[in-house]
């Protein structure tokens, strides 16, 4: 059972629309600095760590070769530090929650720049001691928090109404 002459004509620029299409979104999915690999979370899961108290949500996760990479997408045009504290913060939550460990992450900045952030000890013992830091701040209410905030970090703070270090 042949294609009739019509269907046959038909067939072939719906097959040119579809290439055309997914060559497209290739092309988006490049430009907007997502990565390759199947999603399994766009920014709908929240990993937690009772072990050490850090609860984070990463923008994007995806499953590539037998383990979770997880992506974050800012709207700064570099790379800062704390992005890096962030992503080392996820790989602690993936390695908990998920029981695989990441190799690496991204930091997909506001100018479509990728950034490779490596999962190695050294990035991991800084988020860990900085997390712990946090938490003895908190132990004492009426301590300041060692923070250097710009104005730019100020305005948004929910905690700006009770910092004496807020920055108009």
């Amino acid at each position: 059972m042949g294609l009739t002459p019509w269907a046959a004509a038909a067939a072939v620029p719906a097959l040119l629309i579809g290439v055309l299409l997914v060559l497209t979104g290739r092309r988006v999915r490049e430009r907007r600095g997502l990565g390759a690999g199947g999603t399994v979370s766009l920014d709908a899961v929240t990993l937690r760590s009772r072990r050490f108290g850090l609860t984070g949500r990463p923008d994007r996760l995806i499953k590539t070769g037998g383990t979770v990479i997880p992506e974050e997408w800012k709207s700064a045009r570099v790379l800062r530090p704390w992005h890096r504290a962030q992503m080392g913060v996820y790989f602690v939550l993936i390695e908990e929650e998920l029981r695989t460990r990441p190799p690496h992450g991204f930091v997909t900045c506001g100018d479509g720049t990728r950034h490779r952030v490596e999962n190695d000890e050294q990035l991991r013992a800084w988020v860990l001691d900085l997390a712990g830091r946090i938490r003895a701040a908190r132990r004492e209410p009426g301590e300041p928090l060692p923070v250097r905030p710009v104005p730019g970090q100020c305005r948004p703070c929910g905690m700006r109404p009770h910092c004496r270090q807020a920055k108009l």
